[in-house]
């Protein structure tokens, strides 16, 4: 029978991220040899003076041979993929890292799976590996803050469902969701404000184009349900002109009980949920949203270039 040589490389690119692992982190090497999902390996943090096993764990996908390494980018390459693993890796209880391995020069490079690394191409994905970051003795300290206790997230559900301060409870989800917003959109920046009434967060874009004439400002006003979002949308649906409103709804029971999106007044309205679940439609609502203020100040400009009254 003949032996592929694609399986040979990509085994032979399993054990040699097993020895790294190994030898130079110091750290526990766990295949995933029953199904591979998009998960190659699981890898356990090791620390500690004797040396002992943390249970913070990271996940790997692993690809072996130089065909990976064919699309340079700038100090690196693009990984490509589709989208179902982009969205597998993203949504897995734990971070997880793609890492490509050279055969003739028996290198390995690593980059975490993340929003800010993702990068769409449209029907798929491509992720920056950079050369910077090859597997070494060095990249435990790089990758152990990232592994994560299989405890922790089970540990944040049970605090939300407990009896909490209502303030504690929405003071976690604005830094969550101020978290989540960053990653989608790096070059925005969230300035808190203290609302007795409800959680409210604006958010500013730190590097509005050359060309706008008003920065980005988005009000997100962080409510419990599709009845609370109606009612917002009908107080604060009149007056602003200048920023929307984005109405978040927490973990909403019936979502298609969501008001809809107006275009005027400038209130925009999604569903939220703390696992993420809800991510792609937070984005296309914070885009609406800063689509409307992008056409709107052009417009504002436009009309007092040419003279026209202010609206």
């Amino acid at each position: 029978m003949r032996v592929q040589r694609t399986h040979q490389v990509e085994r032979a690119g399993v054990s040699w991220i097993e020895h790294l692992v190994s030898a130079e982190l110091g750290w526990l090497f766990r295949p995933q040899d029953v199904a591979d999902f998009g998960i190659d390996a699981q890898l356990e943090v090791v620390d500690g003076e004797p040396a002992e096993a943390t249970g913070r764990l990271i996940g790997v996908q692993i690809k072996s041979g130089s065909s990976h390494f064919k699309v340079s980018a700038e100090s690196g390459w693009w990984f490509v993929c589709d989208a179902d693993h982009v969205s597998y890796w993203l949504g897995h209880s734990l971070p997880v890292l793609v890492m490509l391995y050279e055969p003739e020069s028996k290198r390995v490079y690593w980059q975490h799976v993340s929003n800010r690394t993702v990068v769409s191409t449209g029907k798929g994905a491509k992720i920056h590996v950079p050369k910077s970051q090859e597997l070494t003795a060095e990249s435990a300290q790089a990758l152990s803050p990232l592994a994560r206790s299989q405890a922790e997230v089970p540990a944040v559900g049970e605090w939300l469902i407990e009896d909490v301060d209502q303030r504690q409870r929405e003071v976690f989800h604005e830094l969550l969701l101020s978290a989540r917003l960053h990653a989608m959109f790096p070059d925005c920046g969230v300035i808190r404000h203290e609302w007795t009434e409800r959680a409210n967060m604006t958010v500013h874009f730190a590097k509005p184009e050359v060309d706008r004439f008003f920065p980005i400002v988005v009000d997100i006003v962080i409510v419990a349900s599709a009845l609370r979002a109606a009612l917002l949308v009908a107080q604060f649906g009149v007056g602003q002109r200048y920023a929307p409103i984005v109405v978040v709804v927490m973990d909403p029971e019936r979502p298609d009980g969501l008001p809809s999106n107006p275009s005027r007044p400038p209130v925009f309205v999604t569903a939220w949920s703390t696992d993420g679940k809800n991510d792609a439609s937070l984005r296309s609502t914070f885009e609406s949203a800063r689509t409307w203020v992008t056409d709107r100040s052009n417009q504002i400009r436009r009309d007092e270039w040419h003279g026209a009254p202010e609206r």
